[in-house]
């Protein structure tokens, strides 16, 4: 408090600068603490510990089964595990003839013109007759002989064929040996077919190859030579190259032509229900009867070439009735046969008759 007239100096006041704090950021260089902890060792004796039997309590969830649900999967796709499928088709004589004159299919190899193997004439053994076994029996006492029936030997064929490589001779053991790969000898005795185009309709022919002549000639070294096949034919008839087919009804006397100047063997098929077949050739006067009942389903198939009778690969020939030919005897003449099927019962289906028309 200040008196009047006089008073106290006014104390002096000192100014400080006032400082707020701004936010700043420091970057610290790469820099190591050391630790000051000690290493710690701990060591403990072998322990073994018995616990007496306890249960653990299963946390797996209870299951629960459903019926008759239907799940829906979202498109996938699967690796395939199994082996490719290889599909073998038998060859079917003349498939590859290509409808020229002179060419010659062998196992379904053509030679010919559209080839590079050309067939040269003549080809031998062919449309000409086989040799003909003559087995007549000369008479002691009279001139002449008794007369006995002609029976045709195999037919033997000889081809000459060449490789043509003239614009590259280095080429010709190529074509040769393309031959050779085709005309090897077989491991066993099924004969192949052989096709043969004349003029006219192409013949077939079932043979093997027995010989095949090579020479190394002049006309190897221009790549133009000659070589030749040579293929028995046991059977030695010759067949249309497409087979014939009728379907003979049960008591309905049906005529099958032979078109060819011999005698073919057919192949017969019956199928079940059918009970004690019989199939009968009135032209010749020749039956097949057999004791056998077909199932519904069952199929006979009479193989009269090779003189068989089976039912799903099971030979049945013991139920070939007395009364009948022998199987291979049951063939169709040249011309017309007249055939009857007959059984006790069943049948519906018919008999039929698969054969082509030969000729010698």
């Amino acid at each position: 408090m200040s008196r009047y007239g006089r008073a106290f100096p006014a104390p002096q006041r000192r100014t400080v600068p006032s400082y707020r704090g701004v936010p700043q950021q420091f970057t610290l260089p790469v820099f190591e603490s050391v630790s000051e902890w000690p290493n710690l060792e701990v060591i403990t004796p072998n322990v073994n510990v018995l616990l007496a039997p306890f249960e653990s309590a299963s946390e797996w969830p209870a299951l629960t089964l459903r019926f008759e649900q239907r799940f829906t999967l979202a498109p996938f796709e699967s690796l395939s595990e199994w082996p490719p499928l290889a599909v073998t088709i038998p060859v079917k004589p003349g498939d590859s003839l290509t409808g020229a004159n002179g060419e010659v299919e062998w196992n379904g190899t053509l030679w010919g013109p559209a080839t590079d193997v050309r067939v040269l004439l003549p080809v031998e053994g062919w449309l000409g007759s086989p040799s003909i076994d003559n087995l007549n029996v000369e008479r002691p006492g009279r001139h002449g002989a008794w007369d006995a029936r002609k029976v045709a030997k195999q037919r033997i064929v000889s081809i000459r064929l060449q490789p043509n490589s003239a614009a590259d001779p280095t080429q010709v053991q190529d074509l040769i040996d393309q031959v050779l790969a085709v005309t090897g000898i077989p491991e066993d005795e099924a004969p192949l077919p052989l096709v043969i185009k004349a003029y006219g309709a192409p013949k077939l022919a079932y043979g093997q190859v027995v010989d095949r002549p090579l020479t190394l000639d002049g006309d190897y070294n221009v790549g133009m030579p000659t070589m030749g096949v040579v293929i028995a034919c046991a059977d030695p008839r010759l067949y249309s190259l497409e087979r014939a087919g009728v379907t003979v009804p049960v008591g309905l006397p049906t005529t099958l032509a032979n078109t060819g100047n011999a005698s073919s063997h057919p192949v017969i098929r019956i199928e079940g229900p059918a009970t004690n077949p019989v199939l009968t050739n009135q032209t010749l006067g020749r039956t097949l009867q057999f004791a056998i009942t077909l199932g519904e389903g069952d199929l006979m198939e009479i193989d009269t070439d090779f003189g068989t009778a089976t039912v799903a690969d099971e030979n049945v020939m013991s139920t070939l009735a007395g009364s009948s030919v022998p199987v291979s005897d049951f063939v169709l003449k040249a011309g017309s046969n007249t055939i009857t099927y007959a059984v006790t019962s069943g049948g519906g289906e018919g008999a039929d008759f698969l054969w082509r028309h030969a000729t010698l």
